[in-house]
């Protein structure tokens, strides 16, 4: 039986945890090579014994989205050790401080900008060129909810996933005409170790009455998983989404419709 990314070339950006971690996982069982970018290089070990044991190809850059660099490092191993470029996660991000609007200073501004946008912009621009090579190819960008909606103390979280969802729609504008198509996810809550670094944020009885009433912000009364987010940008991927291109989805339990009572 044919899979679905037989024969195709994905790299993904914050892979060794959360959703990157769980999109890789799923595309390279679904027959794709994968190039693996990502600041925790024993996460990275660990996930490329697991993808090579399934029989898929993994190549691992270590390193932070904000240096440039390691995104050409990637994009270049793409091309070098498995032919070209077909798939793109640009799924790395922090969520930065929660903060009031006026206690953010320009350090926390710059660093969420780098690490939030900066690099999603670069590498849809970079990925360019070889997925041009190949015939065309399918970029998912990942957001947030926080991007179409805001959150309290968190504007610049907020700020740069709409951003991301804004690069979104416009190079999906540019990028039609070479069969490049270019999606936004925007996933609700869910249980990532990102949410949980939270808790040393917040401390135990704060994170509890939080995360209680964020779960209460979805209609399904629960956080979503990382192997859910994954299965939705691997439909964005595939060609089962061929006619869809710049759209913002929002996988996120019904937060997007919800009053606030489960």
């Amino acid at each position: 039986m044919t899979q679905r990314f037989e024969n195709k070339v994905a790299l993904i950006t914050g892979a060794a945890s959360g959703i990157g971690l769980a999109a890789a996982l799923k595309l390279s069982e679904s027959g794709a090579d994968v190039v693996c970018l990502d600041l925790d290089s024993d996460g990275l070990v660990a996930l490329r014994e697991q993808i090579e044991a399934t029989g898929q190809k993994c190549e691992t850059v270590s390193g932070s989205v904000a240096d440039l660099d390691k995104i050409d490092e990637a994009i270049s191993l793409a091309v070098s050790q498995f032919g070209g470029l077909d798939l793109m996660v640009n799924n790395a991000g922090i969520a930065g401080p929660l903060k009031k609007f006026n206690a953010v200073d320009p350090t926390d501004f710059d660093k969420m900008v780098a690490i939030n946008l900066k690099s999603v912009w670069y590498g849809i621009k970079a990925a360019y060129a070889p997925m041009v090579t190949r015939g065309g190819g399918s970029i998912v960008n990942v957001a947030s909810m926080a991007g179409l909606r805001p959150n309290r103390h968190h504007s610049l979280y907020g700020m740069t996933k709409a951003g991301v969802i804004s690069l979104t729609q416009h190079a999906a504008m540019d990028f039609a005409v070479d069969n490049i198509r270019i999606n936004c996810l925007c996933p609700g809550p869910v249980e990532t170790p990102i949410f949980e670094k939270m808790r040393d944020v917040l401390g135990e009885k704060a994170f509890e009455t939080t995360r209680h009433r964020v779960q209460r912000r979805t209609v399904m009364n629960r956080y979503g998983t990382t192997d859910e987010q994954a299965a939705a940008i691997a439909f964005l991927l595939s060609d089962d989404a061929t006619f869809i291109t710049g759209i913002a989805m929002p996988v996120d339990g019904g937060w997007s419709i919800s009053d606030g009572h489960a």
